[in-house]
Order: structure tokens, then C-alpha cells, then sequence
């Protein structure tokens, strides 16, 4: 099977140091790329290329703990909401207690007279946090889930 890179017509190249280099063209809508241009200039960053790196690393960090579920994750899972829905939040503590085993803390804050942040600090097998946040987008009735983890090597 033909790795994605080599199917796109990439062009790869062999350093010194025995590192693989894949050289690759990306098409980006133009607002997108002039504002990643404007962030890579105000971190000092001196290329795309080394920006995109740090981007596609920041990706994988992100999303890695989604691809197997026996590596061991840390991080938080962001819950976006408003603290008007009738039930919610005895909902999302219901959730919390059925995953007492990964949750060691959570924090809740206050963001406007309506909406709140719950902040649900996790800790164990990605599988096993993969599904309380699947139970959390179960409840239906948050304005967004977003799951930051990390591997535990």
C-alpha cells in the first residue's frame, strides 16, 4: 500500500543525519494562510514549513488518543454551556460520577450571566475517556465538547 505522501506525488529527500524529508504542496482558502502568515511572524517563526511542522505536531497531540485506546492519556475535556438549559448541569455531573475512576478534579467557571465553562481534568486509558466524552456529546445539549490530551509515554 502506497503511504498518502507517495500517492500525492511528494517529493522525498535523505539528509545527512539519515532523517526523511517529504517535500509536498497544500492548497489553502487565502484568508486562512494570510492570517497563519501574521501568527508565524509574531512568534518569530521563520518559515511556513517549520510553522506547519509545529501545526501538524499540535494536530497530532491533539488527535493522537483517538487511535488506540489501550495508551494511557492525560489532559482536560472543555464543556461549553449554558447554565439555562433545564438539566444540563445535573446531567453532566451524573456523567462524572459513572467516570469517577478518570476524573480526579473539575473545575467550573463562570463566563457570562448564561454561559459557563465545566473544565473536567482526566487521567487513564484513552478508550476509556473517548467514551465519557462521547457520553458528555450524548447529553446533546452542551455548545461544544473539546477533549486536550495527551499521551502518557
Amino acid at each position: 500500500m502506497k503511504r498518502l505522501s507517495e500517492s500525492m506525488g511528494a517529493a522525498r529527500k535523505v539528509s545527512r543525519n539519515r532523517k526523511v524529508t517529504v517535500k509536498t504542496g497544500v492548497s489553502f482558502p487565502a484568508e486562512l494562510l494570510e492570517n497563519f502568515d501574521k501568527i508565524l511572524r509574531e512568534m518569530g517563526i521563520a518559515s511556513r514549513s517549520q510553522g506547519l511542522q509545529e501545526a501538524i505536531r499540535a494536530f497530532i497531540t491533539v488527535n493522537s488518543w483517538r487511535l488506540s485506546g489501550r495508551e494511557n492519556v492525560a489532559g482536560v475535556i472543555m464543556v461549553h454551556y449554558s447554565h439555562d438549559v433545564k438539566g444540563l448541569e445535573e446531567d453532566l455531573t451524573d456523567v462524572q460520577h459513572d467516570f469517577m475512576d478518570i476524573i480526579p478534579s473539575a473545575l467550573h467557571l463562570h463566563l457570562t450571566e448564561e454561559d459557563c465553562l465545566l473544565v473536567i481534568i482526566v487521567k487513564g486509558a484513552a478508550s476509556r475517556i473517548r467514551h465519557l466524552s462521547d457520553r458528555i456529546r450524548s447529553v446533546g445539549k452542551a455548545k461544544q465538547v473539546l477533549p486536550i490530551l495527551t499521551p502518557i509515554y
